[in-house]
């Protein structure tokens, strides 16, 4: 008969003193416990695999530990027993590891029916059993039901004697579970409950010790203290290697880590130099990016143009510290005509690559994967048809300014130009820049005409039918259309719709308007806002009259709409 009580505390010495050598061991006792037809042995070793294989890797031998503990539940005819509860809790968390979140589902549910009937409450498999159902609903997005199992969990496990670990590991899952609802304070009650009794411990702490780190790292994040942040991930490390080596957690929490320490760099920067990503951009140019094109292209410099112009809040002057998260740092554009860049465009490109990562305390800029192409060697064709799908404003056609949204022209006529000797780039973006007066018109009649129908025609009606949803999209849509329609009544182009009401603040007429539309949008859904709706209306009549471009006094502006067609 296989020891398998001398098995298990020699396997609590290899954990702590010898962690490496753990799988090969489990590996040694399955086959002994199978040769002497120890199926109950066998059971047990096959569910610590499966444990071992879910933290260590490599997944499918997971998956085949958990073929061979049922295949051996069957033969042994213990299904909906105890043993087969605890195989099913094992499976489940694996295949929720694993991201077959349907899979851990279905066992999760056959555990509980076991549970329910076999069960008297309070006991810790149950609690176990909500700890890690808990965490299936968390990375499945539900993180309402997720909170909900941790606390029936915590409530059980604190009525068990000596679950002083067990305690500490249902406030590091809660804890994770705040912070993704944003809930900081709670989040940081848990970690710091679960830290205390962590601590009491001597030795190789549980591995939900470094999660804990790890959350605590997360917490001082999402609290933008940066420097708390790497302190608590560093430990978070520290701990996994000692114990566990450079596993995926380790890889994951280390990846975390350097992104911190990153965007901690960025912000310090920020808050020395206080100097603008624009202005970054300009001097990088100056310092770093003009000497090599006298330098290296110097036949080719009096027709090379370069600025800094595209996406990315700095083209519009509205980035700030937070701003530093991503696709910011040293960096500009170099744009080419068309034959230059088929003669040095590649190795242009090369040499821009090899200029200086890091510049005036500025770490190297920080692209993402949808931030690609915003800074670098682009052909002057290739700039305009990335944006807006045409070359040069005299190959726009009407339908080309009426189909085109707004924020894209405002992409291509933002930012600074730093030099253009040649003037072509300048040219194009100058006739970008405003729309052909009768388009203008075209414009504002249409957003004009959006205004009416959703504010002032299908928000009363929708408001007698007491469809709140759809009230609530009638504002959304007039409010949209008010403010497009402001910007070009402004002569400019709204930027993308995140930056909308900031760029209000530039606007020489209708500048009552940003303060209105704000409080349209804090009206309460019982509320009705038809009187705000249509003062709203009137400033916009009124502007219209004051350009001349109605003559009807009409505050109905489906009617406004009609005299500026005509």
């Amino acid at each position: 008969m296989f020891d398998l009580k001398e098995f298990f505390q020699e396997l609590d010495v290899i954990y702590r003193e010898r962690p490496r050598e753990a799988e090969a061991f489990l590996r040694k006792g399955l086959t002994i416990s199978s040769n002497l037809h120890d199926m109950g042995a066998e059971l047990a070793i096959l569910n610590e695999l499966i444990g071992y294989y879910r933290v260590q890797g490599p997944y499918e031998e997971g998956e085949k530990c958990i073929r061979s503990a049922f295949d051996l539940i069957r033969y042994m005819g213990i299904m909906g027993t105890m043993n087969h509860a605890t195989t099913l809790l094992n499976a489940g968390t694996a295949k929720r590891v694993m991201k077959k979140f349907d899979e851990a589902g279905d066992y999760y549910d056959q555990a509980y029916e076991i549970y329910k009937r076999e069960i008297v409450e309070p006991d810790y498999r149950m609690a176990t059993f909500y700890n890690n159902r808990s965490l299936l609903y968390a990375e499945m997005g539900q993180p309402k039901k997720a909170k909900k199992d941790l606390l029936q969990a915590l409530e059980l496990i604190q009525q068990l004697q000596g679950s002083d670990v067990e305690i500490a590991i249902t406030h590091v899952n809660i804890g994770n579970i705040c912070i993704s609802m944003k809930d900081l304070e709670e989040a940081e009650h848990h970690f710091q409950k679960a830290k205390a009794l962590f601590e009491v411990e001597d030795g190789v702490r549980d591995p939900h010790y470094a999660s804990m780190l790890a959350g605590l790292g997360e917490l001082h994040f999402h609290r933008e203290d940066y420097g708390a942040a790497a302190e608590y991930m560093l430990l978070a490390m520290e701990e996994i290697k000692k114990n566990y080596g450079e596993n995926a957690s380790y890889r994951t929490i280390k990846s975390n880590y350097e992104l911190i320490l990153d965007m901690k760099k960025r912000r310090e920067a920020i808050l020395r130099s206080k100097m603008t990503g624009m202005e970054i951009a300009k001097q990088y140019y100056e310092q770093c990016g003009k000497p090599m094109l006298e330098k290296k292209y110097a036949e080719y410099v009096d027709r090379i143009a370069v600025g800094l112009i595209g996406e990315g809040s700095e083209c519009l002057g509205y980035d700030d510290q937070t701003s530093t998260d991503h696709d910011f740092g040293p960096g500009f554009c170099i744009w080419l005509t068309e034959s230059d860049y088929e003669a040095i465009g590649k190795q242009l490109e090369a040499d821009y690559n090899a200029l200086p990562g890091e510049f005036l305390g500025y770490p190297v800029r920080n692209v993402t994967e949808h931030g690609g192409g915003r800074v670098g060697v682009c052909s002057m064709d290739a700039f305009y048809r990335k944006y807006i799908g045409c070359e040069t404003p005299e190959k726009m056609r009407d339908f080309d300014w009426l189909r085109m949204d707004m924020s894209a022209l405002k992409t291509v006529t933002n930012g600074e130009v730093f030099a253009d000797p040649l003037g072509e780039f300048t040219r194009r973006r100058e006739g970008f820049s405003k729309y052909p007066e009768h388009i203008r018109k075209r414009k504002i009649a249409e957003y004009v005409g959006q205004m009416g129908q959703s504010g002032q025609y299908n928000y009363s009606r929708m408001k007698k039918r007491q469809d709140e949803g759809a009230s609530y999209l009638s504002l959304a849509t007039f409010t949209e259309a008010a403010i497009k329609a402001a910007y070009v009544l402004n002569g400019q182009y709204a930027p993308f719709y995140k930056w909308m009401f900031r760029g209000m603040d530039e606007f020489e007429v209708l500048r009552e308007l940003k303060d209105k539309l704000l409080q349209l949008t804090r009206v309460d859904a019982k509320e009705d806002a038809s009187a705000l709706v249509e003062e709203i209306c009137a400033m916009f009549v009124a502007e219209l009259n004051r350009q001349g471009l109605t003559s009807s006094t009409e505050n109905f502006l489906e009617i406004q709409r009609g005299d500026l067609l005509r």
